[in-house]
């Protein structure tokens, strides 16, 4: 079992898949590790602590991935970037395949199996797992580093001679995972704190972490599944809209965290309410990605408007790139774990396990996750398809014997041969007869009800004994052989 750990290409990305400490724990699971040189550089990993946990340093990316089993990577790979590695090697990482279609159609037909780990489901088993929870809780973090670093003002109050200095006020705007460290850092920082989400329950965490939860009366819960809250409804939008609108004037420092994978972030801050805060105020979109929670967010970029700094940073959690590292590297060897056999020491995957069945992207050259495979899917399984080829033998052509057939004999014929419970029928003309029947009804089955009309016209030409036959139609049933 060969592991291989790439170096990141995508842009601003510093992290890595792989630390010292995983790298030891995969060899003591009987795996060999190959990592791609300066992969650990932006993490602050020399290749050497590398060597010294036991893997060995691949001068390039085609030589780290020959005859790889496991591909780990922070960001989604081009699939050209994957050559050499074993056919249904596994490639595990955040692989963002919302909007990017196309990408993971190429994906799929390079064979891999791609396993995309923001799909962890979010239950006790796997919150050692969830990738999305510990990069969130330290984007949260960093959040209210960046707005510290540009406020030009200090976070906690302090009471000198000179005289008093307030605290910063700073609002948390959606109170999951990042919002709550959020929540904390400011508090620890010394800010006052208030938060506001649309879910009723987050309420109680807030205010264990000493913040203020402030929530409209229209809005009573928009808990979601997942842990995600619901869309709004427009009154509610409007109720919300009219709270953030009242309290964010007076804010110092604002953080939004609405963020919900596969969809447009919710705009929750308007150029107006941006308008409405003191010049000096800052504001960090944890959104940026998908647009932004405000509506002046330029993703991956730092403005300014009417005084008040917007921090549209893409990839918060990279900026402390040695702690997200750690924490990521765990995440997926947490999950390679029980893909294990520890007796074996090899890969021993079961695809029906909820956490593969929930992660897998792509499989034996197809994209097979529900949210991405309905186009494949729909057109290989049409509910409309499927009855077309067996509506034509199953009514068509025993149609077209009606003309060779009696009218006596051709309107009861096709409810026998169709009817599931009258199937053994034929068995009455291999038993009433002449073997050459039974041959003919062998050999066209679907012709079978045109075989036989005009073989009982032959008794009904003698007259005296044309009343023999109707006696044998009952007797066949009851013994087949007399």
């Amino acid at each position: 079992m060969k592991i291989a750990v790439l170096r990141e290409r995508f842009e601003g990305e510093s992290r890595v898949a792989a630390t010292p400490e995983t790298v030891a724990k995969y060899i003591a699971l009987g795996a060999e590790i190959a990592v791609e040189k300066d992969a650990g550089t932006g993490s602050r990993i020399a290749d050497e602590q590398f060597k010294e946990a036991g893997a060995t340093i691949g001068a390039t990316a085609a030589t780290t991935l020959k005859g790889a089993d496991i591909v780990l990577c922070v960001r989604r790979p081009a699939a050209a970037d994957l050559k050499g590695v074993n056919t249904g090697a596994l490639l595990i990482g955040a692989l963002d395949p919302y909007g990017n279609d196309k990408d993971v159609a190429a994906l799929a037909k390079t064979g891999v199996a791609a396993i995309s780990m923001e799909f962890m489901p979010r239950i006790t088993r796997a919150q050692v797992m969830d990738i999305l929870s510990s990069q969130a809780n330290l984007a949260g973090y960093q959040a209210v580093i960046e707005a510290a670093a540009v406020f030009d003002r200090a976070m906690p109050m302090m009471m000198t001679a000179a005289g008093t200095v307030r605290p910063a006020k700073a609002f948390v705007m959606g109170a999951g995972v990042a919002g709550l460290q959020a929540i904390a850092t400011a508090k620890r920082l010394g800010a006052v704190v208030s938060a506001t989400d649309v879910r009723a329950a987050a309420g109680e965490q807030v205010e264990s972490l000493g913040g203020k939860f402030i929530m409209t009366d229209a809005l009573k819960d928009a808990s979601g599944t997942g842990g995600y809250a619901r869309e709004l409804t427009k009154d509610e939008q409007a109720a919300q809209a009219e709270l953030v609108a009242g309290h964010i004037s007076k804010q110092d420092i604002v953080v939004t965290t609405a963020l919900i994978p596969g969809r447009p972030a919710p705009k929750l801050v308007t150029k107006a309410m941006v308008e409405s805060m003191a010049p000096g105020s800052v504001i960090v979109d944890l959104a940026a990605e998908r647009g932004g929670n405000v509506e002046l967010t330029q993703p991956g970029k730092v403005i300014t408007h009417n005084g008040v700094t917007i921090i549209g940073y893409t990839n918060l959690a990279g900026h402390i790139p040695t702690t997200a590292s750690q924490l990521y590297a765990r995440n997926l060897l947490a999950f390679i774990d029980t893909l294990v056999d520890k007796k074996e020491k090899k890969l021993a995957i079961n695809w029906d396990d909820e956490l593969v069945k929930a992660t897998v992207l792509t499989r034996e050259g197809a994209v097979v996750h529900p949210a991405f495979a309905t186009p494949q899917a729909d057109t290989a399984h049409d509910p409309e398809a499927k009855p077309a080829p067996v509506k034509k033998p199953a009514t068509r052509k025993p149609a077209a014997s009606k003309s060779t057939a009696s009218k006596s004999a051709a309107a009861p014929k096709p409810d026998v041969a169709h009817d599931p419970e009258a199937k053994p029928a034929p068995r009455r003309t291999a038993a009433r007869k002449p073997a050459a029947k039974a041959a003919a009804a062998e050999a066209h089955p679907q012709t079978d009800t045109a075989a036989k009309a005009p073989a009982a016209k032959k008794p009904a030409a003698r007259k005296p004994a044309a009343k023999k036959p109707a006696a044998k139609k009952p007797a066949a049933p009851e013994g087949g052989d007399k």
